[in-house]
């Protein structure tokens, strides 16, 4: 029996509207994507080999480069939050431009970086600059687009973001697999020429500075106990990163019999859900309210995740691997919901006179879930099974305390403001 033509017209516009969620950015958000776009096609082209080429190509041993990031990283946290002071002053789309640029100029500098002072140097402004990078981009992104296109613009960037590191990986590992010098070379130097083109594609996009920006600078001192609060909560939920990327791979290989080959395919399998369903599932997080929501229902998805990751190490291979799959599938709509809750939440509480400031220090969470949260989860890969069930009752905590934190304006907020910032003339 054939479908109904209803049926079959149904299919094909839930099809179309799939298609344009991966391929179509948002309204007014074309440059903005392009811009992206071209960043994480450098950024997965460097960060999916920049160990291989500091260990071959700059000849700099384990602990020189451990150290190089670790100094970078501690610096970074120390100076972000005062730099997104600064892009309230001067603008979000300026201060951008500044820190594409900056890093189009800082990448070539690598091949020279042959001793200590010369890579730690370098690493570190580069780091800086990619700390810096990331609450203004939201900022530009929330002052261009506005209005509820806000998170969703973030969910389609993100998944841009994630098809264009997965581009950028494929010539590293051409290049890695030619192995002369010259190969090795063009990795941070097609890393400054995608930076240098992420920045000409903002050029069209109106420098919007915040409110009252003489006020820009006190922002550090006005943050709200709430608005840390909520950055302690997301750092957190932000675990779900550092169970991806080091948890599953070393949980897999310790404590299961699943194969080892399976591991690259549960990468390939996350990247596409996030690519296909981020855009859409950002729809749920456009405002306060239903972002909150998103964070306690992220928080839900993660701890299923917990549990069929423990399933897996008890089961024969064959069952060991339905369960990892569905872990992952789990863990790849659970990050997305949390990803998008937080870009919402975060912008929504924060002031319009001080919000690079506040995006800055929101941000912060990040570097410190990468310091500390590979050390709490690799007690997953060395205890075992039982690790996984204090870790997915910490998600759902977590979650549920954000959805009762961040669900509704906070005292003195004004949402009813519709304009988001002074934009300069052009």
């Amino acid at each position: 029996m054939s479908d109904s033509p209803e049926r079959v017209r149904s299919t094909r516009t839930r099809l179309g509207q799939a298609f344009r969620d991966i391929v179509v950015p948002p309204a007014g958000a074309g440059r903005i994507a392009g811009s992206a776009l071209a960043d994480s096609l450098g950024s997965g082209l460097f960060m999916s080999g920049a160990v291989v080429y500091f260990s071959l190509r700059l000849e700099l041993d384990t602990i020189t480069i451990g150290a190089g990031f670790a100094v970078a990283g501690v610096v970074a946290l120390l100076v972000v939050a005062p730099l997104g002071a600064v892009a309230d002053r001067v603008g979000y789309a300026r201060t951008l431009k500044f820190a594409h640029f900056a890093r189009a100029a800082i990448y070539p500098l690598y091949p020279f970086a042959g001793n200590v002072i010369g890579f730690v140097a370098i690493i570190t402004l580069v780091t800086v600059a990619d700390r810096m990078a990331a609450p203004v981009f939201q900022a530009m992104v929330g002052a261009t687009v506005g209005g509820e296109r806000r998170t969703e613009t973030m969910g389609y960037v993100r998944a841009l973001r994630n098809a264009g590191f997965s581009l950028g990986a494929l010539v590293t590992s051409v290049a890695v697999a030619i192995g002369t010098t010259t190969a090795y070379d063009a990795i941070p130097i097609g890393n400054a020429v995608s930076f240098a083109l992420a920045g000409v594609l903002l050029g069209g996009i109106r420098n919007v500075r915040a409110l009252r920006p003489d006020r820009a600078g006190r922002g550090l001192r006005r943050i709200k106990p709430r608005y840390l609060a909520l950055s302690a909560l997301n750092v957190i939920m932000l675990l779900h990163d550092t169970i991806l990327l080091l948890a599953l791979p070393l949980y897999v290989i310790r404590q299961t019999e699943i194969p080892e080959s399976t591991l690259p395919l549960m990468f390939v399998l996350n990247t596409v859900l996030v690519v296909v369903l981020q855009r859409r599932l950002s729809r749920m997080a456009s405002t306060l309210p239903a972002a909150a929501r998103a964070e306690r229902n992220a928080g839900w998805l993660l701890a299923a995740a917990c549990g069929c990751f423990a399933v897996a190490a008890v089961l024969p291979p064959i069952a060991g691997v339905i369960a990892l799959v569905a872990a992952v599938v789990l863990l790849s709509l659970g990050e997305s919901l949390q990803v998008a809750g937080a870009w919402e939440l975060s912008y929504g509480h924060a002031p319009p006179a001080d919000r690079g400031a506040h995006l800055a220090v929101f941000s912060i969470g990040i570097g410190v879930q990468r310091s500390v949260g590979p050390a709490l989860v690799s007690v997953i890969a060395i205890v075992g099974a039982a690790t996984w069930i204090p870790m997915a009752a910490l998600f759902v905590l977590a979650g549920t305390a954000t959805r009762r934190l961040a669900g509704a304006p906070w005292p003195g907020e004004d949402h009813g403001r519709t304009e988001p910032g002074r934009a300069d003339a052009r």
